[in-house]
């Protein structure tokens, strides 16, 4: 298994999906799990990938190399991501690995770690390939040019493209490609590719630690997430600018808390203003969200299933969501999470959440009711393993 981010902690949306998909494969097969540390990896984190694992092979993050990685594929007509990603020691060791003991399948999760893989198949008996798209990233890179100006906006608009081809096997081919939700599948016919037809993989929810608390009767909103990422950004962003002062004319003691990892400067000032409150990384997500009375998830830019709702969710909290946040889960609008994306229809349904609490308690029950019958991980992750055989015999 190929990752771009260590898979432990299960602390934000790649990690979680990795972690369980690691941790169900490790029920089943000897794996080999190959990451890339973008932060110093705790040596509780390390035993626990290695109680799993017949072997864990890192690489520590290098920011300088990244960048330069990162201008040579810009002007050599190849991805960044993938290019950023690559660390010639670690591929090094992988392939004398591999050399050793032949491996039956390698599992791509996202395409940063599609050059690893290209070296694997270029040996003479090259493993089977399943490439975990999860979401199909070059629309995301489309998105963000279409957001964006200038040179910056060429630079998105070639990612996107480089990438779609990554996704359409014309890069490193693959025995099959998996992606998080029917709505990725059909984004995947519509703007890659009707050569391959993807296999759904979905999303989970640990729902022993995601569990309803008591009734909260204080007026807190509360948004999740890693606060470096710019979709994220941008979100709480405007939420805090654009819909906090309505909702604060309506119920003065509402406050917005924002929670998650590494917030930038653009999130960090939003505190000054008032009701807003950023809180930044807690040691249990589930905690502050059993805290507080509506979650919301306004991104306008948010593919495939967007963990931060489903845990809202698991949590029995009502969410109000963008859209483009409800378009990767099962969920029925009005029964299981409100969808509102103007700034006033926002505020207004956050206000009568918050000044319902029997509504609040209908819709988080609905919530919490789908969450468990809808996204189990066992349930989940068995398409994964179905798509891996047991041996190479098994091949098609």
């Amino acid at each position: 298994m190929l990752t771009h981010r260590v898979p432990y902690p299960p602390d934000r949306g790649d990690r979680i999906r990795a972690y369980h998909l690691l941790k169900a494969m490790a029920t089943r097969f000897d794996v080999t799990l190959v990451a890339i540390a973008d932060e110093p990896v705790a040596p509780s984190s390390l035993n626990k990938l290695e109680s799993l694992c017949d072997s864990v092979l890192l690489a520590q993050a290098r920011p300088m190399r990244r960048r330069a990685s990162a201008a040579r594929a810009l002007l050599t007509g190849q991805a960044i991501t993938p290019a950023a990603m690559h660390d010639p020691a670690l591929a090094k060791q992988l392939i004398q690995l591999h050399r050793l003991k032949p491996f039956d399948t390698v599992l791509t999760y996202c395409t940063g770690m599609i050059g690893y893989t290209q070296q694997l198949l270029s040996e003479s008996n090259p493993p089977r390939h399943v490439l975990d798209l999860v979401d199909v990233d070059s629309l995301k890179w489309a998105g963000f040019a279409q957001q964006s100006r200038g040179p910056m906006r060429l630079v998105y608009q070639a990612e996107s493209r480089r990438l779609r081809a990554v996704e359409a096997g014309q890069v490193v081919p693959f025995d099959a490609v998996t992606v998080i939700s029917d709505a990725e599948a059909q984004r995947y016919a519509e703007h890659v590719t009707d050569q391959h037809t993807p296999i759904v993989v979905g999303n989970g929810v640990d729902l022993d630690r995601f569990k309803p608390g008591p009734a909260i009767n204080e007026p807190v909103l509360i948004f999740t997430g890693v606060l470096s990422y710019k979709p994220n950004i941008d979100a709480v962003v405007w939420f805090a600018r654009q819909v906090m002062p309505r909702i604060l004319a309506a119920v003065p003691r509402a406050r917005f808390d924002i929670v998650g990892k590494s917030p930038s400067a653009q999130v960090t000032v939003l505190d000054e203003l008032p009701g807003v409150r950023v809180v930044g990384p807690v040691d249990d997500t589930a905690d502050s969200l059993r805290g507080s009375a509506v979650a919301v998830a306004p991104m306008q830019i948010a593919p495939g299933v967007q963990n931060k709702v489903l845990e809202a969710m698991a949590c029995g909290l009502p969410v109000v969501c963008s859209s483009a946040a409800a378009g990767g889960i099962d969920a029925s609008p009005g029964e299981h999470l409100i969808v509102a994306d103007t700034a006033a229809d926002y505020a207004a349904q956050c206000v009568r959440l918050l000044l319902n609490p029997d509504e609040r308690a209908r819709l988080g029950s609905a919530a919490r009711y789908l969450v468990q019958h809808r996204y189990d991980w066992p349930t989940a992750t068995l398409p994964m393993l179905e798509l891996i055989p047991a041996s190479p015999t098994l091949i098609a």
